[in-house]
């Protein structure tokens, strides 16, 4: 089944149904323990809250990560687990539990597992994370302080680095996928010093503890939102070219504050420009599209786009036409109605993400049939 990604929470997803309902573990029976998201919100509430809407508390749980990993999981005999919960369940590197036993595996980025991340090694692809669960617990903060916990400063958190141990992701062929970390590393922004943090986790208004601390927080939602979004593209209707029968016009798109490619991630994820042409009531009279996105193709050449499989079986990169950080793109455009009905010309651009999801249907096995003629 198809469906918007914006719309998914309004299916009734089955695979993760169990891990929802399921209780809270705090520890591992094969390693450390980690502190369940719930403790952590005991104290930290505005934070908890905060990241509790967020990719990455959704991270194992949501119905598009659930549906891509079943299908990996079946096609590579369980062999997937190894490397889709490494990031989308990362305690799993140090508990072991692969099979998502534990609560705390379910609960996907959770708190505990980013907050004891002692260093990060990007050349250990398979485990980039060298994580210490227990009393410490690490962040950007140099002077924080608690009463149930120790403290301690860590660069590693105002660094990109951080990011890159799950968004510079290559697939088993080694295609890159997923490679938001190399994009912004060639970016001018990165050459100016602001990290991924600059922009996903900007301090917003909030008490960093129920008793005590500062007045913000470092936003945990990781800025993906609608305000967001629409700061980080631009698009201008620069130029207008009519004659008897065609109406041109040059449409610059930008992409303005994005510190990486709009879109970024898998082939699913596309960026579209419409310009339509308008009579004088409002009435659209033609429209043109434009997208943005990298097409990658498996061992026969056949284009592969769903998650699962773009992971499974993408073996090359054919295109990629996506806009790069501070990029500028000049479309054109040729109406052919004829020039006197057009009043106006407007351009917008939205995300679009088709992704394959399971969801609740009905399926009928006839069991009986009878007709009977009402006259006889």
């Amino acid at each position: 089944m198809k469906s918007q990604f914006l719309v998914f929470g309004k299916l009734i997803v089955i695979l993760s149904l169990a891990a929802l309902l399921a209780p809270v573990s705090l520890a591992s029976a094969a390693g450390p323990a980690f502190e369940s998201s719930l403790v952590c919100g005991g104290c930290h509430e505005a934070t908890h809250r905060n990241w509790n809407a967020s990719l990455h508390a959704l991270s194992f749980t949501n119905p598009i990560f659930q549906t891509a990993y079943q299908k990996a999981y079946t096609e590579t005999g369980g062999e997937a687990k190894k490397y889709c919960l490494r990031c989308h369940a990362p305690t799993v590197q140090v508990t072991g539990d692969y099979d998502a036993k534990l609560a705390i595996t379910r609960e996907g980025v959770t708190c505990d597992f980013c907050h004891t991340i002692v260093s990060v090694d990007l050349k250990n692809r398979e485990k980039p994370f060298v994580s210490e669960p227990g009393k410490v617990k690490r962040s950007v903060l140099k002077d924080a302080t608690s009463p149930h916990h120790q403290t301690k400063y860590s660069a590693d958190f105002a660094s990109s680095k951080l990011c890159a141990g799950c968004h510079a992701f290559d697939n088993r062929h080694g295609v890159s996928v997923g490679n938001t970390y190399n994009e912004w590393l060639g970016s001018p922004y990165a050459k100016e010093g602001k990290q991924c943090q600059s922009c996903h986790m900007k301090e917003i208004p909030g008490a960093t503890a129920n008793e005590g601390g500062r007045n913000t927080i470092h936003d945990h939602s990781l800025s993906h939102n609608i305000a967001s979004m629409n700061d980080a593209v631009v698009v201008t209707i620069k130029q207008f070219q009519r004659t008897s029968d065609r109406l041109g016009v040059k449409v610059m798109v930008t992409n303005d504050r994005a510190g990486h490619s709009i879109p970024t991630g898998t082939p699913e994820r596309r960026l579209v420009l419409e310009v339509r042409s308008h009579d004088a009531s409002g009435a659209v009279l033609e429209v043109h599209k434009r997208e943005y996105h990298k097409t990658i193709v498996d061992a026969d050449g056949n284009v592969v786009s769903s998650d699962g499989d773009v992971f499974l079986n993408g073996v090359k990169i054919v295109s990629d036409n996506r806009l790069g950080p501070k990029e500028s793109r000049e479309e054109s455009v040729v109406f052919s109605q004829k020039t006197g009905r057009i009043d106006s010309v407007s351009a917008d651009v939205y995300f679009s993400y088709q992704a394959l999801v399971t969801g609740k249907t009905e399926m009928r096995i006839p069991v009986f049939n009878t007709r009977t003629k009402t006259t006889q």
